[in-house]
């Protein structure tokens, strides 16, 4: 049986920095555009401009909402209002008005090809 070396700790926690580092890097949700499918159109607006923004989907307006780098739905005609309690996030979507919010990062690749 080998013992274990300080030298080994050091390795250790630096491999366990490593993972930790690249896992929060690859679950941020920050971009710099967002794409808004709806009514059959495909909407780019700027993140880092904040606003109000009104879409038409397949039964009305759905009104979205830019915050500081971050994106929702403040209002939609839907019965079920679920797209307004999904809060800030990433991605929103209004099924019963076909409204599909996305965010987009510019010059950085994916987890998968890097």
């Amino acid at each position: 049986m080998k013992h274990i070396r300080p030298l080994d700790f050091v390795i250790l926690i630096l491999i366990l920095l490593a993972g930790v580092f690249s896992l929060k890097r690859t679950t941020k949700v920050k971009g710099d555009v967002i794409y808004v499918h709806a009514g059959g159109n495909l909407y780019e607006f700027d993140l880092s401009e904040n606003g109000i923004h009104e879409v038409e989907g397949l039964i009305g307006i759905t009104t979205i909402e830019v915050q500081d780098g971050k994106v929702r739905i403040i209002d939609s005609p839907c019965p079920g209002k679920t797209c307004i309690n999904q809060s800030w996030d990433s991605s929103i979507v209004c099924l019963p008005n076909r409204v599909i919010v996305t965010v987009e990062k510019y010059g950085e690749f994916d987890a998968i090809a890097e």
